[in-house]
């Protein structure tokens, strides 16, 4: 059956569907409650659009309904995929760095078209809701080639819905977490290497090392293991700390106790 304005995504202006097909997880365990709460503040641009001048096309002319409700799905599942330490959308990772969430999962999860997916987030940009950065890199026969596109919500966002200095409590515990995270995969990191240390010492018979040769190797460690935190691979960690601490390259601890 048709819908009542005549439009092919079954949009219907007296019985708009404003929640995403994938909601925020709410209560114990689930997001952040920022997330889901400007979700909820968000819904009522739809039925009072100038509550929101920027998302008017100009002064005095709204824009459709069905462009309305598109832009309220697409906010909740934005919403659901960010990143409040970077306010990107994406995911943070202690193994691959930052993995950039691309528009298939943001449309999947509002559960509409691509292409009205992508009309929605240009309306959020036009807004300044949102900026988009496209990232080029350079192969080695010299062509340019488009990387994953990033994502960014602006603060202009929150401000509009009355929660600029919540997202800013928000944002330092996002960052504390975060950074307690990467302090305990790097202490992780330097017990798993100690313990592989040791072990090569006991199967080999090789004596205890001194004091500084072991806080050079923790050391090595440590500054291998922040630089892949980062996202780096771990060749290029590797190549990074020994020339940070002036090692040759290639270098790394437990060639010591292998060639003896």
């Amino acid at each position: 059956m048709p819908s009542p304005s005549g439009n092919r995504c079954g949009h219907n202006p007296y019985s708009p569907r404003l929640n995403a097909a994938v909601s925020i997880p709410k209560g114990k365990g689930g997001f952040p409650r920022i997330l889901s709460l400007a979700a909820e503040r968000a819904k009522a641009w739809y039925f009072h659009p100038k509550k929101c001048p920027p998302l008017q096309i100009h002064s005095g002319r709204q824009i459709r309904s069905e462009r309305r409700e598109a832009c309220q799905i697409v906010l909740e599942s934005i919403l659901r995929h960010l990143d409040l330490a970077s306010m990107c959308l994406g995911t943070p990772t202690l193994a691959n760095g930052f993995i950039d969430i691309d528009i298939k999962t943001i449309s999947h999860d509002a559960g509409i078209g691509q292409r009205r997916c992508e009309r929605a987030i240009a309306l959020l940009k036009r807004a300044g809701f949102m900026r988009v950065q496209q990232p080029r890199r350079q192969n080695e026969e010299g062509s340019y080639f488009g990387c994953q596109a990033i994502r960014i919500v602006t603060e202009t966002l929150f401000e509009w819905l009355g929660l600029g200095p919540m997202l800013q409590r928000e944002r330092a515990r996002a960052s504390e977490r975060l950074r307690r995270r990467a302090q305990k995969a790097n202490r992780r990191l330097s017990d798993s290497m100690r313990r592989a240390v040791q072990g090569i010492k006991k199967a080999s018979f090789i004596p205890h090392p001194s004091p500084d040769k072991e806080q050079r190797t923790l050391a090595w460690n440590r500054s291998w293991g922040q630089l892949v935190l980062e996202g780096l691979e771990p060749h290029e960690a590797q190549r990074r700390t020994n020339e940070s601490l002036g090692y040759p390259q290639g270098y790394s601890p437990g060639q010591e106790y292998l060639r003896r």
